[in-house]
């Protein structure tokens, strides 16, 4: 039998010899492949830390990764202290191996032998980096044969500086800690590359035994560890003698740091939109962050007596749109006051706070100047009687008065002019994100917080006005560093520029800095020194939200007080709770030494009406020379003055009709309608009422000038059930001897409106009598009583 094998062996001893060729040239195929990619695209695929930092690196806060490990995102350098720690303590011919190195493998099996049980594994930091890829398996001679296999593949594929980093960045240093810049934070304090010699070797020794040796437990091991190392680094003239002196007095952590929340509603904020597990260098302040938050919380700690618990504050740089502060609510031990709640993000009723955007239109469609008189009487629109704070009524005021007080009535009137529907559009077109109903639905009082905000859309719109005026153009806000993303930008939105008259802005600004400070700081103008800023409150229906937004031409500061709960309480007002944080938070920002300069391209002289503030008439009396935007050129020329027929001692009105024209004094006088000058000449005891008219004159005047058409005197009217079952309208009439005249209607002494030419109103009267009174320019006045039948609520003015 062993012959016959032994000849067939020899017949077939090529084919054989061939085949195993084959098979050995196949084999090492096959593992020059496997080699090849034996390594992972990917070497780690742990969840990392979200991790906060300001603009200058400083650690604003971090939340954990997703396995409970503190782990930050890899590192791209390996600060040189620790790099040179930890090759001196863990391989010190890291820089000259392949992967393994044969002198550690022998003194690691004689130092074994000699003491009969495992204490070196001759492991090197590229054979540890992969033991650490592989999830630490179990310690056997395959293990660690596949170790050195990996080991040699890693070198060949990344650089020694690569694998350092990739050791750093993934090495455990005890309890939960993972990784270098996780360690240095969650020991220290900082960032490892302003780490000490006596730092950096503490942390060098702790990947050796991270589940037995680590800050906080066996403190003596690990202090005799990080000297061993020190006198190490000493020996071979890494560090001189001082230094090594110096770091041996260096203490060691007697436990992990608690990592800092400076931001963390900013933080919540960007996991939330798509930045979970990033390391994201942001664009605040950290100083100014915590400045910011102290004062916050300094304002709430005050209020907290009146049961108002949340606040925020946002400051942005006009200069380059980034957002250098960002606090998102206060902070409280109590979990049921909301101070979870990004309060920068919440929609809040916005107040007046949107006051100053119809100004700046309304100039730039040339509907007011500057100081053109707008009417502050009893008005009301259908349902709607705007009231101001106040409850008070000035007869009429400058436009610009009636924002730096922020007036409702005025504001309301002037909306109503520019249009609901435009404003509404132009809004939207400012960023406000949560005008998401159409402009019906808000109504007139959109202007008085009848709309909701975001306090980071208004900073965002209050800042591109102050870019558009200083720079001529606008950016959008930034919350990221440019030094890893160009700008920041909510999902699907697009910048957004205001494209608002440059002038027309610096005018509005101009009358935000006439507003009174607030208490303390109301003799503010006393100051050489103090800046100039330009700044609006608003407060909410019901006392629920305080608006204060200030601009000067290098910061917007931004703030919001209430409750995120939407409680009202008395008191919560702008004035009072929001502008006093205002003007503290203005105080720790540098002061802009110069305002914002005026364009006077687009702006032009022009005459004013000194008395009415309109573009001036003929008959003006007082004309001055004023510079205002060019698109206040088309604004109508002043309607308050009129020609008046006097007798010649000046005292009686009279007309040709009555009195003999040569026997006449004309005069041009300054004429407000009936109840502006109601209220009007209280406040301005220089008005001049006009005379009377001459006794046989205003009979004849009064009988021909106008007449009430519908409904007659004393009449019983029945408003209309419309189709839907709503009540109807019915439309009162009236006539004028000269039909340019204007009439001013009034339903029980509150004004709802004025006709001119046509004379018609759609009123809708509530059940019951009325008084329907009627006066034109001249101050004739028609009265009238009626009484509604029906179920009519409303009163209505087309």
């Amino acid at each position: 039998m062993i012959r016959r094998f032994l000849h067939l062996y020899r017949i077939h001893r090529p084919s054989i010899r061939k085949w195993r060729r084959r098979c050995l040239g196949l084999g090492m195929l096959i593992f020059i492949i496997w080699y090849i990619n034996c390594l992972p695209y990917q070497l780690f695929k742990d969840s990392t830390s979200t991790v906060l930092f300001d603009k200058d690196g400083n650690l604003l806060g971090a939340k954990i990764a997703a396995d409970g490990q503190w782990r930050f995102r890899p590192v791209d350098s390996v600060p040189s202290k620790f790099a040179t720690c930890l090759i001196q303590f863990e391989d010190r011919d890291f820089e000259t191996h392949p992967g393994i190195s044969l002198k550690g493998l022998g003194r690691a099996v004689v130092q074994n032998v000699k003491n009969k049980r495992v204490v070196s594994g001759g492991s090197t930091l590229t054979m540890q980096l992969v033991r650490i890829m592989l999830k630490n398996p179990k310690r056997t001679f395959s293990e660690k044969f596949l170790e050195m296999i990996l080991a040699t593949r890693m070198e060949i594929r990344f650089s020694k500086k690569e694998i350092l980093n990739y050791y750093a960045s993934n090495a455990p240093f005890g309890n939960n800690v993972v990784g270098l810049e996780a360690a240095s934070w969650r020991y220290f304090g900082r960032s490892s590359d302003k780490l000490g010699w006596g730092e950096s070797a503490t942390l060098a020794v702790l990947p050796n035994a991270p589940g037995l040796i680590y800050p906080g437990k066996n403190h003596d091991r690990l202090l005799a560890k990080r000297n061993r190392l020190l006198r190490r680094l000493y020996d071979i003239k890494k560090i001189d003698e001082t230094t090594y002196q110096m770091a041996l007095t260096e203490p060691l952590p007697d436990k992990p740091l608690a990592l800092p929340q400076i931001a963390p509603h900013l933080l919540a904020r960007l996991i939330k939109e798509g930045h979970k597990g990033q390391t994201i260098h942001s664009t605040i302040d950290r100083n100014l962050q915590v400045k910011t938050a102290e004062l916050l919380q300094a304002q709430s700690n005050l209020l907290q007596e009146n049961k108002i618990y949340n606040g925020a504050v946002m400051i942005t740089s006009v200069r380059t749109g980034k957002v250098v502060a960002y606090v998102g609510n206060t902070d409280s031990e109590e979990s049921d006051q909301g101070n979870k709640v990004d309060c920068i993000l919440a929609p809040r009723s916005t107040g007046s706070i949107l006051k100053p955007f119809l100004y700046a239109k309304s100039m730039e469609d040339g509907l007011i100047t500057p100081g053109m008189l707008i009417p502050d009487v009893p008005t009301q629109y259908g349902s709607f009687s705007p009231k101001n704070f106040s409850l008070q009524y000035d007869g009429a005021v400058p436009a610009s008065a009636a924002l730096a007080r922020s007036l409702n009535i005025p504001m309301v009137r002037m909306l109503n002019e520019y249009g609901l529907e435009k404003f509404h559009g132009e809004l939207k077109k400012m960023g406000l994100t949560t005008l998401n109903r159409p402009a019906t639905h808000y109504g007139l009082s959109l202007i008085l917080g009848g709309a909701e905000a975001k306090l980071w859309d208004l900073n965002a719109a209050y800042t591109q006005m102050a870019q558009e005026l200083r720079y001529k153009k606008a950016k959008p806000l930034a919350l990221i560093s440019d030094k890893k993303v160009l700008a920041y930008k909510k999902e699907k939105a697009t910048p957004i520029r205001l494209h608002t008259d440059r002038a027309c802005i610096y005018k509005t600004f101009e009358a935000m800095v006439e507003v009174n400070r607030p208490d303390e700081d109301g003799n503010w103008r006393a100051f050489a020194s103090a800046q100039k800023i330009a700044w609006k409150t608003g407060t909410s229906f019901g006392f629920r939200d305080a608006w204060a937004i200030g601009v000067t031409p290098d910061y917007v500061v931004s703030v919001w007080v209430g409750n995120a709960d939407g409680e009202g309480r008395p008191g919560l007002t702008g004035i009072k709770a929001a502008a006093p944080l205002l003007f503290s938070v203005f105080d720790q920002l540098p002061h802009s030494t110069k305002w914002f300069e005026a364009p006077k391209e687009m702006m032009s002289k022009t005459g004013i009406c000194r008395e009415s503030g309109y573009r001036a008439s003929k008959i003006c009396e007082h004309i001055d020379t004023v510079l205002v935007p060019t698109a206040c050129l088309s604004s109508v020329a002043c309607p308050y003055h009129q020609v008046v027929h006097l007798t010649k001692n000046g005292k009686q009105r009279v007309d040709s009709e009555c009195e003999n024209v040569y026997n006449m004094k004309h005069t041009a006088w300054f004429v407000l309608p009936p109840l502006v000058e109601k209220y009007y000449k209280f406040n301005h005891p220089n008005y001049k009422i006009l005379p009377d008219f001459k006794p046989e004159c205003l009979a004849k005047v009064s009988d021909r000038a106008m007449t009430l058409l519908y409904p007659k005197p004393n009449s019983k009217i029945y408003v209309p059930i419309e189709i839907d079952g709503n009540m109807g309208r019915t439309v009162f009439e009236a006539t004028h001897r000269n039909v340019g005249t204007r009439i001013y209607w009034h339903l029980d002494d509150t004004f709802i409106g004025e006709t001119k030419e046509i004379h018609q109103m759609a009123l809708n009267p509530a059940i019951g009598k009325h008084k329907l009174m009627l006066v034109d320019e001249n101050g004739i006045s028609v009265t009238m009583k009626f009484e509604a039948l029906g179920k009519g609520t409303e009163v209505a003015s087309n």
